[in-house]
């Protein structure tokens, strides 16, 4: 890592950051900073690009290179660099952080504005601006709501602007804020992704004049969306921090480019937790009752979840309630019909048994029937003097410290009396953004103290595992995997589109934030006994790219199943630490979602390149082989292989690397090949 100050004696300066094999410069010319280059170590700069890396608009005019003057510029350390600039129209400062992120091969960008005059200030900013140079552009994004999450799709840039936009409150309820472009004509490829779990905007912009549209520069933004869609009025003295920005660029693949992004989450981002390192098993109450519980049924649950090897048992929504989970959502006593004895008596005999006992909440959330919304209205986020409602639920204002306290005060109970050390946290609302705001910023405060309060809780408690979850993946960003130790990737539990689930959260995330389950046939729990034991491993083995846990009627399990499952589960815990610090390829392309054809195959490479993993998934209308070219691997050395444990022999890694067949007997087959260097 380096960060070189050039002609610090001379009117024009160049500052370079260098991550890993990416660097970022930027130069003075004629009082500007402009962007010099962006890409990998050593590329030429950029004579063609114009614009500062800052854009935005100040009083409705969008700011210009000559309303800005560099007021300041400093190296705190060898990793970093600061400026600061002075907008010459308005009081108003801009300090701008970039960091080089270890040898991740990541910058990452932070803004903070200031308003150091008397008089209010509106102002949009984003947190990423780059103007990337000529070229033929196709841009990969990451697309889908409810159940149907982080599909990858994969377009041309033609004339004009491609606009992105989340608006529901919730961050990820449509699209992720993620992104990559391919510059095929240079061959580089640059991604990004926003650290904010709020609304915000992305858009890419070419806009045609005389030359060929290959010949004009890219604009590429993305940044928070302030409430209604409006402005941030800055009040005098005020500073205000813009979401980060994580950004890389690759000479390779798509996944060269991820796995930048993927190695910054896992050294820089992730909130550590040593009680989920490696990533435990979880067995959850959901999917075999749906909230209808008690506390047979759930010691029953828990005996079978012991027996197939289950670290962690999570009591999941309806513990609570007496007639109705949602409406009386925020009263979190134990049913005293359903648990007569309270949570004490199940979390004891969880313990008993090997597991942590986890519990659900959705403490962001009141329902309309609670004790608790009857009595604190006023704790809900308002839109017209009113509580946004959504359904039954409105979302509670983390912002104000009453709230904070109330949410602390619920879960140090229940960590007193239960003795939990898993608490899944839900978030299963759409607020929008017409939020009562008088400075655009009210949806941004509670984001930012509802982070806070996460933390403030881990580090109360740094061996309770914290999982994010909102509807499934509705609210799985960047921002939210710093303050959580995983996050449930979606509701939809089904094995066939559950593969396109697990290719799309890997392509944005490290797999152990990536939590998913094995559930059955159904989404009820229910398995079919008569399926053949090479179905129930796929099953088994479609969760099992990220964080692994089963939901499901395992009392109805025959012998054979169970042993099949405790298999399965014996096979993720000997593969799960090596497979949580991979670099992760995917080998064919993303299966569709809804009708999953050909092969699905992803491969876990250790840094060390001494060492890989790969999952091949047989899927429907497929050939019974499949070549697949692996990544990694040191072509010098010997690898022996094993495929669910039986030996291949050995090959090269130049030979794996010009191609290695797999094979499945039948469709809806799952195989584990492993390779480990022998020499």
């Amino acid at each position: 890592m380096l960060l070189l100050l050039l002609g610090i004696a001379c009117p024009a300066q160049t500052w370079r950051l260098e991550s890993g094999s990416v660097e970022y410069r930027l130069r003075q010319d004629n009082g500007s900073i402009l962007i010099d280059y962006f890409g990998p170590v050593g590329g030429a700069p950029w004579k063609d690009v114009r614009r500062l890396d800052i854009a935005g608009t100040l009083e409705g005019r969008a700011l210009r290179p000559g309303d800005l003057i560099l007021a300041s510029a400093s190296a705190p350390d060898a990793r970093s660099l600061q400026l600061v600039y002075r907008v010459t129209r308005a009081s108003l400062e801009i300090e701008a952080r970039y960091a080089a992120m270890g040898d991740t091969g990541v910058i990452t960008r932070r803004l903070t504005l200031a308003n150091t005059g008397t008089a209010p200030i509106r102002v949009r900013m984003d947190s990423l601006a780059l103007e990337l140079p000529p070229g033929e552009y196709d841009l990969s994004y990451l697309w889908g709501g409810w159940g149907r999450e982080r599909q990858l799709a994969t377009e041309p840039l033609g004339p004009g602007r491609r606009d992105f936009i989340s608006r529901r409150g919730r961050s990820t309820n449509g699209y992720a804020s993620w992104f990559s472009l391919h510059n095929k004509t240079l061959g580089v490829r640059y991604a990004a992704e926003l650290a904010y779990s709020g609304n915000w905007e992305m858009s890419f912009e070419r806009y045609p004049g005389s030359a060929p549209l290959a010949a004009d520069n890219l604009d590429a933004r993305m940044g928070m969306r302030f409430d209604s869609g409006g402005v941030l009025t800055l009040a005098p003295g005020r500073r205000f921090e813009l979401p980060a920005v994580a950004m890389t660029a690759s000479a390779g693949s798509l996944d060269d480019a991820a796995n930048h992004l993927h190695r910054y989450q896992r050294e820089f981002v992730m909130a550590r937790n040593p009680a989920n390192q490696p990533p435990l098993v979880q067995f959850n109450s959901w999917y075999p009752f749906q909230g209808k519980l008690t506390i047979a049924d759930t010691k029953r649950l828990a005996d079978a979840a012991a027996g197939i090897g289950a670290e962690v048992f999570v009591l999941d929504a309806g513990w609570y309630n007496q007639k109705d989970w949602s409406r009386e959502l925020g009263d979190y006593e134990a049913d005293p019909v359903g648990f007569p004895g309270g949570l004490a008596e199940l979390g004891a005999y969880v313990r008993s048994k090997g597991m942590k006992f986890g519990i659900w909440t959705e403490i962001e959330n009141l329902g309309t029937g609670s004790e608790t919304f009857r009595q604190h209205p006023d704790w809900c986020l308002a839109g017209d003097g009113h509580p946004l409602l959504s359904g039954d639920r409105c979302q509670m204002d983390f912002a104000k410290p009453e709230v904070r306290a109330w949410a602390r005060a619920v879960l140090d109970r229940l960590v007193r009396e239960a003795g939990i050390g898993w608490v899944k946290i839900d978030f299963n609302i759409d607020i929008g953004d017409e939020v009562d705001s008088a400075a655009g910023d009210r949806l941004y405060n509670h984001v930012m103290a509802y982070y806070a309060w996460l933390d403030e809780l881990r580090a109360a408690y740094p061996n309770l595992i914290v999982e994010n979850c909102s509807s499934g993946g509705l609210r799985f960003d960047l921002g939210i995997i710093a303050h959580t130790n995983t996050t449930w990737l979606s509701d939809q539990v089904l094995p066939k589109p559950s593969v396109q689930l697990a290719y799309g959260c890997t392509i944005e995330f490290a797999p152990q934030v990536c939590n998913h389950w094995m559930v059955g046939d159904k989404d009820n729990g229910e398995v079919v006994l008569s399926n053949p034991p090479g179905w129930w491993d796929f099953l088994f083995r479609v969760p099992m790219n990220g964080q692994f846990g089963i939901s499901s009627r395992v009392f109805d399990w025959s012998p054979p199943l169970r042993l099949r499952a405790a298999e399965n589960v014996a096979l993720y815990k000997r593969l799960r630490t090596e497979m949580m610090r991979a670099d992760v390829y995917h080998l064919t392309p993303s299966p569709d979602h809804d009708e999953p054809e050909g092969w699905m195959a992803l491969e876990y490479a250790a840094p060390e390149r001494d060492r890989a993993i790969v999952m091949a998934y047989r899927l429907g209308q497929s050939a019974e082989t499949k070549i697949l070219k692996l990544f990694g691997l040191d072509p010098q050395r010997e690898y022996a292989i094993q495929a669910d444990g039986h030996s291949l022999g050995t090959r090269s890694g130049r030979e794996l690397s010009g191609g290695f067949t797999v094979q499945a007997d039948a469709e809806w087959r799952a195989v584990v090949y492993e390779f480990q260097a022998v020499r």
